[in-house]
């Protein structure tokens, strides 16, 4: 199994990297140069690359190298893959030694075993790069430092390559993430959740970035408290980088509010079980500030693309709604600049690399208790206290109202964790419910946030004034006219059963 984390970098400070004192500590000698290419192979529908895995020939010296890496998964920049590697006689696989290799792992043989496998393999992409090699021992950990300088071409069309690799030869991942924490000091970087191979395929596909959705959990029931932890937090990470790119690259409103969910199942999650794993201040702080730099585009795309959709045209306006139309998109591209700004900065990286240190401790720090009885426990509490601040709810304190939709929130988010512990009609419901209190209670905070919005835009074009003003009372006359019925909301609160 193979340990890397991936970090890119500046080619500017290629040279400030080479030179850095720590390596100069802990190498055994200098780097090893080398160029090398890679020929990536799949068949035209792609086998390989939906099975999870990538076949490369590697040219080092006038050797070449087979490699095939697959399953495994990616973490907050930590890639553990299963990796079969040996010589090959020419720059095409061989595809029964690969199979030698793998051994009796049967998935990996019956991914082999396709029809026609040999005969349909095509060259689809490669990778060229000036590669730098250091081996590191850094308190008994093994650490293999690798920088890959170059690109990807297919077709001629190319993708620069500029990034840094840690391989752990022997020792805890943790190390990785320290060292990686030290050079980040001096040299700004980024983790990355991507491959090479992974870049290579999208050279193929050509296609935009989706958005990237939570995806399930399915936790033992014989697992710790910690091991749990540890599992929900990484998917909520996962949730949070697979929409990096497209925000700091693309402007889809979606990956913005799917990239701001997984920041709010993180904070629930650390939340749940901050008794027994309290978050270090620092890392809590770095999220907070994440969470507001997302919160203010996610806020400005509301307005934009939910709200003033809702405002009837006003015929005898001075300037009309296009005008505001207009000011709204200017200022949710504003926002999102700076919310891609905050992703490439060095305090977002600082973030996940400090997440990543302590989240290597977890399983072991956090008491060994059954994780059944923490789930029913935790689940209990949170009932208990969204019933509470339900019954503290007052039409004319919509502060109250938005402290009941944080815990109907949490609520959710908590049973989706948990939700393979429990049975799953009854889980099911109770989703269903506090989805749907969640999204009424969520448009009238909609309602909040688009007038204060709204008058921070009049304050900043006091020509608007007009279509601003009308915009603001045409949204408060909305929502007196369908006040949202909380003495329902109370009522389906009390008639819903916790799920066994």
């Amino acid at each position: 199994m193979e340990v890397e984390l991936k970090l890119l970098l500046s080619p500017a400070d290629n040279e400030a990297l080479m030179r850095h004192p720590l390596i100069a500590t802990h190498a055994s000698g200098p780097a090893r140069k080398q160029l090398t290419t890679a020929h990536y192979f799949d068949t035209p529908d792609l086998h390989f690359l939906h099975h999870g895995a990538g076949l490369r020939v590697r040219k080092v010296g006038d050797e070449w190298i087979q490699t095939m890496k697959a399953g495994g998964s990616v973490q907050s920049g930590l890639h553990s893959r299963n990796e079969w590697e040996c010589p090959v006689d020419r720059a095409w696989p061989r595809l029964g030694r690969l199979r030698k290799l793998i051994g009796d792992d049967e998935q990996w043989l019956e991914m082999l075993a396709l029809p026609d496998l040999k005969e349909r393999l095509e060259p689809l992409f490669v990778v060229e790069v000036e590669r730098h090699t250091w081996d590191l021992d850094i308190e008994g950990n093994r650490i293999e430092l690798v920088l890959d300088h170059g690109h990807i071409e297919r077709h001629g069309r190319k993708v620069d390559v500029n990034e840094i690799e840690l391989e752990l030869k022997d020792g805890e991942p943790a190390a990785l993430y320290a060292f990686a924490l030290e050079l980040h000091q001096r040299i700004p970087l980024r983790l990355s959740n991507i491959s090479k191979a992974e870049r290579g395929y999208l050279l193929c596909r050509q296609t935009g970035t989706a958005p990237y959705r939570a995806q399930a959990l399915s936790l033992d029931a014989d697992a710790t408290v910690g091991e749990a932890l540890k599992t929900i937090l990484d998917n909520c990470l996962q949730h949070i980088q697979r929409n990096e790119d497209a925000v700091i690259h693309g402007d889809d409103p979606e990956t913005l509010h799917q990239m701001r969910v997984g920041l709010r199942r993180l904070r629930s999650a650390l939340k749940l079980f901050d008794t027994v794993a309290p978050c270090p201040d620092p890392l809590a702080a770095d999220i907070a500030w994440l969470g507001t730099e997302l919160g203010a585009a996610r806020d400005a795309d509301v307005l934009l693309m939910s709200t003033l959709p809702r405002i009837q045209s006003n015929p005898g306006g001075k300037h009309g709604l296009m005008e505001l139309q207009t000011l709204a998109l200017a200022a949710a591209r504003s926002y999102r600049k700076v919310a891609a700004q905050a992703l490439l900065s060095p305090r977002y990286t600082q973030l996940l690399l400090s997440m990543g240190v302590w989240m290597q401790h977890l399983a072991t720090d956090v008491p060994d208790s059954p994780l059944p009885k923490f789930a029913h426990s935790t689940m209990q509490r949170l009932h208990k206290q969204l019933i509470k601040r339900a019954n503290r709810m007052d039409d004319a304190d919509a502060a109250s109202i938005h402290r009941t939709r944080i815990a109907a929130k949490r609520g959710r988010y908590a049973l989706e964790f948990f939700h393979s512990l429990y049975r799953r009609k009854g889980s099911r419901q109770y989703l269903k419910t506090l989805a749907a209190i969640q999204s009424e209670l969520g448009q009238h905070n909609d309602l909040i946030i688009a007038d204060r919005l709204l008058q921070e835009m009049a304050e900043q074009h006091p020509d608007a004034a007009d279509s601003i003003g009308y915009a603001r009372g045409y949204l408060q006359a909305l929502q007196s006219q369908k006040p949202v019925d909380l003495d329902a909301i109370r009522d389906t609160l009390h008639q819903l059963k916790l799920p066994h």
